[in-house]
């Protein structure tokens, strides 16, 4: 009777485990801090620090709602976009000029310098006419005989107004370009030059820098330096995106650095009465570790005399919305995953709109539960179950036979 209550109790005690273990998902060897929250828009984003980035990187986090502890929807926001548009001239060559059937033409061709292409989406129009309204119908030619329209547009210069340029509408090739105007009462003189608009647009990433806490160490020609951590902070170098570092040194050098794969080289170098200087080691990546290294090939030199060194990271926002009157929090680190919101697909919007840039109040906090210890000995709970199992077993087998004897 004694053996089978404790295999009862103990199947009972390996149940309860479980279900605490489903039911709180969160509280896995997480921290969690809290989120002030202010501004009138009603996006926010807090940005994660060296600290966090440590324990979790941009994937073991969740935001929740700390009555109700709901999971609030957020997404990563690493980068902004700039966008921009430059203007190429493309010099024009006057050619002739001639009337025919109501119109006059003036033929132009392209200057192309050696090894480029001939590219044109506008054409810029000058007249020495102080007032003139003229709608123009564009044709290009590869030749300068066959003649293919392209567009018309309405150029003038009317009290003080003015508007000189045609769009073709896209970007063209041609190697000569011809104005077809109606022949007025008066005649314009344009002369005409092309020129390209070229559009682009790129993600800039926030960045962030402090200094290194590092170590130095040459031997035989070759000094490694290895950055642990990031002065006036608790963080080390793990998880964090780093693109790059700054050394601050008075030696006088040039010499070959390696930076994970990459090869670069650096120098220190008077010249005249100036010094010239290119000590940035770029360096783009994730280091998984505590810690991350370059190297010098000093060879016979003297090692360089590395006094400070800066290190240049990519910062990261979470971006979520926040209801009026109620309190937020972050969770990290554990045993999460990379969380998937539909919030993702309104990103645009939401940059757009704007958004509060809000901040963490106090210090993290670690979640202190038994679940933390559960995770790291699943093996036990599998042989207490087998155990369980076994006893079971022999205690049904056992019932079983001391109940054939007896009849018996």
């Amino acid at each position: 009777m004694k053996l089978k209550l404790f295999a009862i109790l103990m199947l009972t005690t390996i149940f309860m485990r479980t279900v605490i273990v489903e039911a709180t998902p969160h509280a896995n060897g997480l921290y969690t801090i809290d989120i002030a929250i202010s501004g009138l828009h009603s996006h926010k984003a807090i940005e994660l620090t060296p600290e966090i980035l440590n324990h979790a990187g941009t994937s073991a986090i969740r935001i929740v709602e700390r009555e109700s502890g709901d999971e609030i929807p957020f997404f990563v926001h690493s980068a902004e976009v700039e966008a921009g548009a430059q203007t190429i001239y493309v010099p024009f060559n006057f050619i002739r000029e001639f009337t025919r059937d109501g119109y006059y033409y003036l033929d132009f061709e392209v200057i192309i310098p050696a090894n480029t292409d001939p590219l044109v989406s506008h054409l810029q129009l000058e007249a020495w006419q102080e007032e003139f309204l003229k709608d123009i119908t564009v044709l290009g030619s590869y030749d300068g005989q066959n003649w293919t329209e392209i567009t018309n547009g309405l150029v003038y210069a009317v009290s003080d107004v003015s508007h000189n340029e045609i769009a073709l509408g896209g970007i063209y090739r041609y190697h000569f370009y011809r104005l077809r105007v109606p022949t007025p009462q008066e005649y314009i003189d344009f002369r005409a030059q092309g020129s390209l608009e070229r559009y682009w647009a790129e993600r800039v990433p926030f960045a962030s820098s402090a200094d290194a806490i590092f170590e130095v160490e040459s031997l035989n020609g070759l000094t490694t330096v290895t950055i642990m951590g990031l002065v006036g902070t608790e963080a080390t170098m793990q998880n964090l995106r780093v693109t790059g570092v700054h050394i601050e040194t008075d030696s006088i050098f040039k010499r070959r650095f390696r930076a994970g794969n990459r090869n670069f080289t650096l120098y220190r170098l008077p010249f005249l009465n100036m010094v010239l200087s290119n000590t940035f080691v770029p360096y783009l990546g994730h280091p998984q570790t505590s810690s991350f290294y370059f190297t010098i090939a000093d060879y016979d030199d003297r090692p360089i005399d590395i006094s400070r060194i800066t290190v240049e990271y990519t910062t990261y926002y979470l971006v979520f919305r926040a209801e009026e009157g109620k309190e937020y929090a972050l969770i990290f680190g554990g045993r999460l995953e990379r969380p998937r919101y539909d919030i993702e697909n309104f990103r645009d919007w939401i940059i757009i709109e704007g958004y509060d840039r809000v901040y963490f109040s106090g210090a993290a906090r670690l979640i202190e539960t038994v679940v933390a210890e559960t995770g790291d000995y699943r093996w036990l709970f599998n042989i207490a179950m087998i155990t369980a199992g076994i006893l079971l077993t022999g205690i049904v087998v056992a019932d079983f036979l001391r109940r054939k004897k007896t009849r018996a």
